[in-house]
């Protein structure tokens, strides 16, 4: 199968890889030239937990570069930068080709429906996860899985069996609205505590009152998932969060807000808490630590790009 992943960072260059090793045809999509750069004259390295590092060779372009045509293309691009993405990556895109959105946060679909039909969407959520040590190489720890589903009833068994022929644990979901929800419950703890507390996953995990936290957070989706006619199993959001606390799933992972923020790039907040707290608003239900959180998110953006402007002297704000 011919795949272009929009997206190729930390997350999109793993994926890329599973996929090229299973045989697939891959191309990387992305706007990082020193990335970019990096990859296409020294190849992709990819670090494992023991230490142990390979290097990939998988061509990687701007999306006005890339041409031809797809059978898939898996969007993992920043969910604020979605829109732009699939603007430019249009000539790529014919009748036939499937679009795979794995990016965090909600409202991605809503953007992709303006671009293309709803036969070739598919919706879907992952626990993969992956640190981008510097531009051209990547470190991967632990396992994870896909969730997917056709948003209009589309013929997707090819699209699972490349995913699973790749080692990526794809399953087809009846209610992938739901996994969103359930896993941007997920984000919205761990993307912005381990900014806030400085931690990776595991580390949080020792905070005294970290799960509380979590739980004020969570209460809040819940009630407004109830407005919205999604079900919130917080019980079992939790469940996941011990799980990914652990150092052979996700412990020793700093997730990609955290990245983001050390990069000096804007985060997806306002696609996580951002959004449940704008929900709360039109449903007129408080979300204070949804909207707290986000607010400082927001300020911890500006902090580090002004401290990343002094160090680099020049720098877009």
């Amino acid at each position: 199968m011919k795949i272009a992943i929009a997206g190729f960072g930390a997350l999109g260059a793993r994926v890329g890889v599973m996929l090229q090793r299973a045989g697939h045809d891959v191309t990387g999509i992305d706007g990082w030239a020193a990335h970019i750069a990096a990859i296409n004259t020294k190849g992709l390295t990819v670090t494992e937990d023991d230490g142990s590092s390979k290097k990939y060779f998988i061509p990687v372009m701007t999306p006005k570069e890339v041409t031809g045509e797809f059978d898939l293309v898996i969007l993992l691009t920043k969910t604020p930068q979605l829109d732009r993405m699939l603007t430019d990556i249009q000539p790529l895109i014919t009748k036939q080709t499937q679009l795979l959105v794995l990016s965090n946060g909600l409202g991605n679909v809503e953007v992709m429906a303006k671009h293309v039909s709803s036969q070739q969407i598919i919706a879907g959520v992952t626990l993969w996860t992956s640190d981008l040590v510097q531009p051209g190489e990547i470190h991967v720890t632990g396992t994870g899985s896909i969730k997917l589903q056709a948003i209009d009833h589309a013929d997707i068994t090819a699209v699972v069996t490349a995913l699973n022929e790749a080692g990526l644990n794809a399953e087809v979901s009846d209610n992938v609205v739901e996994a969103i929800w359930h896993k941007a419950g997920i984000n919205s703890v761990l993307n912005p505590l381990t900014v806030l507390l400085d931690a990776n996953i595991a580390e949080f995990g020792t905070a005294g009152n970290g799960m509380d936290l979590a739980l004020n957070i969570l209460d809040e989706i819940k009630q407004v998932g109830d407005a919205a006619g999604v079900n919130v199993d917080v019980n079992g959001i939790l469940s996941d969060l011990s799980n990914l606390l652990k150092p052979e799933n996700a412990g020793n992972h700093y997730p990609s807000m955290y990245q983001d923020i050390q990069a000096g790039k804007r985060t997806e907040i306002d696609f996580l808490n951002g959004y449940f707290a704008k929900l709360g608003r039109e449903n007129h239900i408080a979300t204070p630590f949804n909207a707290l959180v986000t607010r400082l998110i927001h300020a911890k953006e500006d902090i580090e790009r002004v401290k990343l402007a002094k160090q680099q002297e020049t720098f877009e704000i």
